[in-house]
């Protein structure tokens, strides 16, 4: 189906860009009109950089320079400061207020898979800063890349050809003042957890693994088949909570590159490592809230002192404390080849890897009892990503160049053993809840496959006396997903477990002697009311052309489309394999777009251009927005549900930005910018029991309105202040401000999903039960505002920065209305961060040392509900300050 946006509105945006821009070209010609012939030439390009002057785009980029600046270690924490960015989660990134949803994420020009169960979008806090050479964040569209283009797209690139041999070994160190050397929590696990890796201990046990693929475990088996299983599983290893003094964080990284040059050719190879351990606590309070005769109170919160009913508002106690540590890998290679100057190839192989270990305790008042849940997790996060591309120049064919690429990449994520089992708390103390309810064993995995093939062309023409590029291209990915949970949990057999026992240590109630058919019988759970597992596909087949045409010497426009054919289904099914499932596939979207892009760049003024553009774009439904089963995110204790009739938001977007150079490296910018999307995507509450549950709606319609300020300056105090600290740095301040307003209409219907066991049923309701009309996006923060002072000297061997980055209120889950479940609103810690880089001479070598605090405000995280002049908090905690060193040495 073609895109429904209308043509003739793009026809007119473009009549009214063009008009509007070109106009003033004729006006400022006619009042330049010298009196008689002369010879000019009019320079009006002194301080705009080539990267922006030759563009048409509005873009940022962040440069190996500015990394080594901020001193952030990876690529999610360096986002946050370009403007209008943002994270959710510090792993996602947020463009322009729209969530990662609506956002790209490339490397080398190709997608990268995730291994998050919950989205799409790759996590940008396992990429290592030490492997990036440049990173472009583009936030007009442009028809070279994917139409899926909301926010924007982050064009990650890594080293290719090192300009020599070099070898280089940095070591760091950090810790924070509410975690390192306080008291946290872990639970055994096995020999090799600090390495990030398992070694056998979480591996599924041999009776389980027999009948894993083909059959259900329950009291359809034998008896001694079923407590063979319900023993073979690990006891107290990864099921007993720990207190620990809290370690540092440490992490090593290595970089070594060489080049070897012949006649006409050159080989280059570059590896880089790194490994890193990390330790977080977070502790603090949780809850859910609703509203009963328009007051809003805990449906499940917080206890008093006592243990025996909720605690006052404002009164409550931390109840959750949660440890996770966190074990980084990373190793990438790459081998280039460059030939007559015109032609390079190059491989890159890189496999990214992060382990969590996390253990965590919950207090919590329900609906029928005051409960403690503890919990123990592991999770291996896994990328594999294989590239082969060439760039290409064809003198002979008008300079013709050609790049091209296809790229491989795998993602995993492996979740064995999450395990849960909860207590209540009675008079005497702590005792075991006992029932099927009572206790939790999960074992999870989710596998991302994605396939990308393209080329790109550009041809230098000149017409005339201007200049021309004719560009134009294809490309084609597939993106697999398959993902499964399985569930079990030990029920009390015939005679049940002894009375006494119920208040021992949990690895005493499920110890060998208690699985039997009399005391305990392990049984499956998951499956009951939704499938366990999804397969879901993506493919897109898409072409390109445009134009970027130089009109007259301060005129540039560019103007092409894109055609992008795009499939999805999503499958939700039993797992093992059931007769109950209807075969039926519950997602398939087939939709065929034709996206335009125009932008105008008239540079009116010595130094001074305004850039405008048009686009339309869209944005798909994540695999697991789509998917009719339920998971949960142990992040927020939160559940998920898919909606399968979720369909694709359209997007119109409008932009201008307005560039004053003033000196090197020197700029001032204001830009605004509006998107009108048909069909947006917002998750809302759901009434779930006493955890927080949610699911996905396409709202009728939604608007984005946004202005954003960019500065940047440089001051040389050198020939003011002949003294110490002035006479050899110079100094610079880098601020940006992005002010966005968003309204949601509730001026229409929504479609839910409702029905069990993958038997999904559509109901269409008015949209005014679950949006309230004019409410902002969900994740859109109003204001976002960073700001870096610092210097750096004359001979590059210091430099150092204050950085402060501020983010607005946002919203985490919107309302339920008609459930009566207010909205989560959340507020990220404002961070004020100190850096400082120093280069040393010791034992004849250099040595880079970085000092940093991070987090000097002690600033904390909170997220809300609130009603009547009521606030509930329902996940708080502390973050504080993180001080930090690291030594580096190259070769």
């Amino acid at each position: 189906m073609v895109m429904k946006m209308q043509t003739t509105r793009y026809a007119l945006s473009a009549a009214l860009l063009a008009s509007t821009t070109l106009v003033p070209v004729a006006a400022f010609a006619q009042d330049a009109q010298p009196s008689e012939t002369e010879d000019v030439i009019e320079v009006r390009f002194q301080y705009i950089p080539d990267d922006r002057r030759v563009t048409s785009e509005v873009s940022a980029a962040l440069s190996v320079d500015d990394l080594v600046t901020t001193g952030d270690s990876d690529l999610a924490a360096a986002l946050v400061r370009v403007t209008g960015l943002s994270t959710t989660g510090g792993k996602f990134v947020v463009v322009r207020g729209l969530n990662e949803r609506y956002s790209n994420t490339l490397l080398n020009g190709s997608p990268m898979p995730s291994p998050e169960p919950f989205r799409r979008a790759a996590p940008l806090d396992i990429f290592p800063t030490n492997i990036l050479s440049n990173v472009l964040v583009q936030k007009t569209f442009s028809p070279r890349y994917p139409g899926e283009f909301g926010g924007g797209v982050i064009d990650v690139e890594t080293s290719t050809l090192p300009d020599d041999t070099f070898f280089s070994v940095s070591v760091g160190g950090s810790f924070d003042t509410v975690t390192t050397g306080n008291h946290g929590l872990t639970y055994d696990g096995s020999d090799t957890d600090w390495l990030g890796y398992d070694d056998g201990l979480r591996d599924l046990p041999g009776p389980l693994a027999e009948v894993f693929n083909t059959t259900r475990v329950n009291n359809r088996l034998s008896a001694e088949q079923q407590q063979a299983i319900g023993r073979s599983l690990v006891n107290s290893e990864l099921w007993v909570l720990q207190t620990v003094d809290t370690d540092a964080n440490g992490s090593i990284s290595v970089n070594a590159g060489d080049r070897f040059d012949f006649d006409n050719f050159s080989i280059g190879v570059m590896a880089a490592a790194s490994y890193s351990n990390e330790w977080e606590t977070r502790e603090g309070i949780r809850g859910k809230g609703g509203l009963d005769a328009g007051e809003l109170s805990y449906t499940a919160g917080p206890p008093n002192s006592d243990f025996t009913d909720y605690a006052e508002i404002g009164d409550a106690e931390n109840n959750f404390m949660g440890t996770e540590n966190v074990i980084d890998a990373s190793l990438m290679g790459s081998v280039g080849i460059d030939f007559y100057n015109d032609h390079s190839i190059n491989f890159l192989s890189m496999v990214l890897r992060s382990t969590s270990k996390e253990a965590r305790t919950l207090d919590m008042v329900g609906t029928n009892a005051v409960t403690r849940t503890d919990s123990t997790e592991w999770f291996e996060r896994e990328v594999i990503f294989n590239q082969l591309s060439g760039e290409h120049v064809f003198e002979s064919l008008g300079d013709l160049s050609v790049d091209w690429r296809y790229s491989d990449a795998s993602a995993t994520r492996d979740a064995p053993y999450q395990r849960e089992v909860q207590y209540e708390y009675t008079g005497i103390g702590l005792r075991y809840g006992g029932d099927l309810g009572s206790n939790d064993t999960n074992f999870s995995q989710v596998e991302d496959a994605t396939t990308d093939r393209g080329i790109d062309f550009a041809l230098p023409l000149l017409i005339g006396d201007m200049d021309v590029e004719l560009s134009g291209g294809y490309a084609y990915s597939l993106r697999e997903r398959d993902a499964y949970v399985r569930q079990f949990g030990f029920e009390q057999g015939a005679v049940g477990l002894p009375d006494d026992l119920l208040a021992s240590r949990i690895d005493y109630i499920f110890s060998e002697q208690n699985i039997t058919d009399e005391r305990l019988r392990l049984v499956e759970t998951g499956g009951l009311a939704f499938p366990e597992a999804y397969h879901g596909e993506l493919q897109v087949e898409a072409a390109y052309a445009g134009v970027d045409a130089q009109l007259t010497p301060f005129v540039r426009a560019a103007i092409g489309g894109r055609y992008e054919s795009g499939q999805q289904f999503v499958d939700t099914f039993p797992f093992p394999a059931n007769p109950s499932d209807s075969g039926l596939i519950e997602t398939q979207i087939k939709e065929d777009y034709f996206l335009p892009a125009v932008t105008l760049t008239w540079t009116f003024a010595d130094n001074l251009q305004l850039r405008t553009g048009y686009s339309q774009s869209i944005a798909r439904p994540q695999f697991r927005e789509l998917a009719f089963a339920e998971f949960f995110n142990t992040e927020t204790d939160q559940r998920f549900q898919g909606n399968p009739y979720l369909v694709n938001t359209e997007i119109e977007s409008y932009d201008a930005r307005l560039e004053y150079y003033f000196g090197r490296d020197q700029f001032v910018t204001v830009g605004a910018f509006y998107k009108q999307m048909e069909n947006p995507i917002e998750e809302y509450i759901l009434p779930t029991g006493d955890t927080l549950g949610t699911s996905f709606i396409n709202a009728p319609e939604a608007t984005l309105t946004g202005a954003e300020f960019e500065y940047e300056k440089v001051f040389d105090f050198s020939d003011r202040w002949d003294r110490p600290f002035f006479n050899d740095r110079e100094w610079f301040i880098k601020t940006n401000y992005t002010y966005i307003q968003s309204e949601v209409s509730a001026d229409g219907t929504v479609v839910v999903a409702q029905g069990a066991f993958g038997q999904p049923q559509p109901t269409v309701l008015n949209a005014a039960g679950f949006v309230e009309d004019g409410r902002a996006l969900q994740g859109q923060s109003e204001h976002l505002f960073n700001v870096q002072l610092g210097f750096e000297t004359f001979d590059g061997r210091a430099r150092g920065a204050i950085l402060f980055n501020y983010t607005g209120e946002r919203t985490r889950a919107v309302a339920d209305l008609s459930n009566n479940l207010p909205e989560i609103v959340e507020q990220v810690p404002n961070s004020l961060d100190l850096v400082y880089n120093r280069t040393l001479a010791f034992a004849d070598a250099d040595w880079d040392v970085r000092l940093s605090v991070r987090n000097i405000l002690g600033d904390d995280y909170e997220a809300t509900q609130s009603a009547g002049g009521v606030e509930l908090p329902v996940d708080t905690y502390d973050v504080g300050t993180q001080f930090g060193i690291s030594i580096s040495r190259t070769w």
